[in-house]
Protein backbone atom coordinates (compact mmCIF):
# COMPACT_ATOMS: atom_id res chain seq x y z
CA UNK A 1 0.00 0.00 0.00
CA UNK A 2 2.96 2.32 0.89
CA UNK A 3 4.17 1.88 -1.97
CA UNK A 4 1.37 2.50 -4.16
CA UNK A 5 0.88 5.58 -2.62
CA UNK A 6 4.65 6.66 -3.23
CA UNK A 7 4.17 5.63 -6.97
CA UNK A 8 0.47 7.78 -6.87
CA UNK A 9 2.33 11.00 -5.69
CA UNK A 10 5.91 10.40 -7.98
CA UNK A 11 3.37 10.39 -10.64
CA UNK A 12 1.17 13.51 -9.81
CA UNK A 13 4.81 15.74 -8.92
CA UNK A 14 6.27 14.44 -12.27
CA UNK A 15 2.91 15.58 -14.26
CA UNK A 16 3.11 18.97 -12.38
CA UNK A 17 6.49 19.64 -13.18
CA UNK A 18 6.07 18.64 -16.65
CA UNK A 19 2.89 20.67 -17.49
CA UNK A 20 4.51 23.95 -15.86
CA UNK A 21 3.82 27.14 -17.62
CA UNK A 22 4.19 30.74 -15.71
CA UNK A 23 3.19 33.93 -16.70
CA UNK A 24 3.52 37.56 -15.80
CA UNK A 25 2.63 41.21 -17.12
CA UNK A 26 4.90 44.26 -17.37
CA UNK A 27 3.90 47.42 -18.24
CA UNK A 28 6.51 48.37 -20.67
CA UNK A 29 6.53 48.07 -24.47
CA UNK A 30 7.87 45.68 -26.75
CA UNK A 31 10.82 47.37 -28.01
CA UNK A 32 11.91 48.02 -24.62
CA UNK A 33 10.79 43.94 -23.32
CA UNK A 34 12.51 41.80 -26.11
CA UNK A 35 15.95 43.34 -26.37
CA UNK A 36 16.33 42.63 -21.95
CA UNK A 37 14.84 39.98 -22.53
CA UNK A 38 17.25 37.93 -24.94
CA UNK A 39 20.19 40.43 -23.01
CA UNK A 40 18.69 38.85 -19.59
CA UNK A 41 18.74 34.76 -20.70
CA UNK A 42 21.86 34.97 -22.20
CA UNK A 43 24.36 37.08 -20.08
CA UNK A 44 22.11 37.30 -16.32
CA UNK A 45 20.89 33.40 -16.74
CA UNK A 46 23.65 32.09 -18.58
CA UNK A 47 21.35 30.89 -21.05
CA UNK A 48 22.31 29.37 -24.33
CA UNK A 49 19.80 31.40 -27.14
CA UNK A 50 18.73 28.73 -29.41
CA UNK A 51 16.05 30.82 -31.83
CA UNK A 52 14.66 33.86 -31.47
CA UNK A 53 12.35 36.03 -33.31
CA UNK A 54 11.35 40.19 -32.33
CA UNK A 55 8.21 39.92 -34.68
CA UNK A 56 6.74 36.57 -33.89
CA UNK A 57 7.50 37.47 -30.11
CA UNK A 58 9.45 34.50 -28.66
CA UNK A 59 13.06 33.31 -27.66
CA UNK A 60 14.19 29.70 -27.88
CA UNK A 61 16.61 29.04 -25.25
CA UNK A 62 18.28 25.92 -22.95
CA UNK A 63 19.84 26.32 -19.60
CA UNK A 64 21.80 23.97 -17.44
CA UNK A 65 21.42 22.82 -13.79
CA UNK A 66 23.16 20.34 -12.19
CA UNK A 67 25.15 19.20 -15.25
CA UNK A 68 21.75 18.83 -17.18
CA UNK A 69 20.23 20.71 -20.41
CA UNK A 70 16.85 21.72 -19.88
CA UNK A 71 15.20 23.06 -22.69
CA UNK A 72 12.75 26.87 -22.42
CA UNK A 73 10.81 28.93 -24.46
CA UNK A 74 9.52 32.75 -23.38
CA UNK A 75 6.94 34.28 -25.59
CA UNK A 76 6.12 37.67 -25.61
CA UNK A 77 2.66 38.71 -26.03
CA UNK A 78 1.90 42.53 -26.75
CA UNK A 79 -1.29 43.70 -24.90
CA UNK A 80 -3.53 46.57 -25.07
CA UNK A 81 -4.47 48.01 -21.59
CA UNK A 82 -5.78 51.29 -20.21
CA UNK A 83 -4.74 52.98 -23.22
CA UNK A 84 -1.18 51.85 -23.56
CA UNK A 85 0.78 48.89 -24.46
CA UNK A 86 2.10 46.06 -21.81
CA UNK A 87 3.59 42.54 -22.70
CA UNK A 88 2.54 39.36 -21.00
CA UNK A 89 5.44 37.24 -20.45
CA UNK A 90 4.63 33.45 -20.80
CA UNK A 91 8.09 31.07 -19.72
CA UNK A 92 8.00 27.30 -19.89
CA UNK A 93 10.81 24.96 -18.76
CA UNK A 94 10.33 21.93 -19.53
CA UNK A 95 11.17 18.92 -16.69
CA UNK A 96 11.78 21.49 -14.38
CA UNK A 97 9.40 22.94 -11.76
CA UNK A 98 7.16 25.65 -11.88
CA UNK A 99 8.84 28.27 -8.99
CA UNK A 100 11.83 28.07 -11.23
CA UNK A 101 9.99 29.37 -14.18
CA UNK A 102 7.95 31.91 -11.83
CA UNK A 103 11.44 33.37 -10.13
CA UNK A 104 13.43 33.81 -13.44
CA UNK A 105 10.13 36.13 -14.36
CA UNK A 106 10.54 38.09 -11.18
CA UNK A 107 14.20 38.42 -12.09
CA UNK A 108 13.68 39.31 -15.54
CA UNK A 109 10.97 42.06 -14.30
CA UNK A 110 13.48 43.86 -11.50
CA UNK A 111 16.01 44.12 -14.68
CA UNK A 112 13.59 45.73 -16.79
CA UNK A 113 12.61 48.10 -13.37
CA UNK A 114 16.55 48.68 -12.82
CA UNK A 115 17.18 49.77 -16.75
CA UNK A 116 13.81 51.84 -17.40
CA UNK A 117 12.32 52.85 -14.47
CA UNK A 118 8.74 52.35 -12.94
CA UNK A 119 6.45 50.76 -16.23
CA UNK A 120 4.70 54.76 -17.80
CA UNK A 121 1.35 55.50 -15.92
CA UNK A 122 -1.94 55.10 -17.91
CA UNK A 123 -2.77 57.87 -20.11
CA UNK A 124 -5.75 60.18 -17.97
CA UNK A 125 -8.95 59.03 -18.61
CA UNK A 126 -11.01 61.51 -20.11
CA UNK A 127 -14.14 63.13 -18.74
CA UNK A 128 -16.87 62.20 -19.86
CA UNK A 129 -18.08 64.88 -22.49
CA UNK A 130 -21.43 66.63 -21.75
CA UNK A 131 -23.95 66.63 -24.44
CA UNK A 132 -24.92 70.02 -25.75
CA UNK A 133 -28.70 70.44 -25.31
CA UNK A 134 -30.39 70.94 -28.60
CA UNK A 135 -31.52 74.38 -29.49
CA UNK A 136 -34.61 75.84 -28.31
CA UNK A 137 -37.01 76.11 -31.05
CA UNK A 138 -38.07 79.61 -31.75
CA UNK A 139 -41.44 81.12 -31.62
CA UNK A 140 -41.51 81.43 -35.33
CA UNK A 141 -40.49 77.55 -35.93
Amino acid sequence: MRRSLLLVIGFVAAAATAEARSEKAVGWDMRKVFPTAVRFLRIDERATIVEKDAEAGYVLFEITDEGKRFRGALELVRLEANGRETVRLVVTIEDRPEYVEVGMLDRLERKLRKEYGNPPAPPPKEPPTKKEPPPAKSATD
